[in-house]
């Protein structure tokens, strides 16, 4: 496996990793107003969802390349 694959691969972990925490602090509520108003909770989200957006950033432009042209890479920065 090149670095850059290495790179990419660490990069989607994370990104995995931080959509698992959103599902675990956001399961108990019922809406967005609800998870809104306790506040740890949303900020915890809300850092994984710029954890994301982060490790977006970083996959190299050879493995966007490679993938479905459906997946907007810009938009999940």
């Amino acid at each position: 496996m090149s670095d850059n694959s290495h790179k990419d691969f660490a990069c989607l972990l994370n990104m995995l990793d931080s959509i698992e925490k959103i599902k675990q602090y956001s399961d108990s509520f019922e809406n967005a107003d609800e998870l809104y108003s306790d506040s740890k909770s949303f900020d915890a989200v809300m850092m994984n969802f710029v954890v994301i957006g982060e490790m977006a950033e970083k996959l190299t432009e050879d493995f966007k390349h490679s993938t479905s042209s459906n997946i907007d890479w810009f938009k999940i920065r």
